[in-house]
């Protein structure tokens, strides 16, 4: 079973290029590194600058369970200081 997800973020003020940076190595690093990913992409809100979101795609729950514990998500979390909140996931089933 194919799985996609969604996570959203709100930045704090002053923050958002920093974020943009660290979540886009981090992003890269997933991408090229973890089994089963089909996609893993930051965007930025045209409406709001401090709101991103990620959209992910897994071949299987297995992998995005792998993915948990894999070193790019490792380095994303390091994100985690520059948030205004908690973010916001969806899982689907594709």
């Amino acid at each position: 079973m194919a799985i996609r997800l969604t996570v959203q973020f709100q930045v704090q003020p002053g923050k958002g290029e920093e974020f943009e940076a660290l979540a886009g190595r981090a992003a890269a690093r997933v991408r090229a590194e973890d089994r089963g990913c089909e996609m893993y992409h930051l965007f930025r809100s045209l409406d709001d600058p401090h709101r991103f979101v990620l959209i992910e795609a897994w071949t299987t729950k297995e992998d995005l369970d792998a993915h948990g514990t894999s070193p790019g998500i490792q380095e994303m979390r390091k994100i985690a200081p520059l948030l205004a909140g908690r973010p916001l996931m969806h899982r689907f089933e594709a």
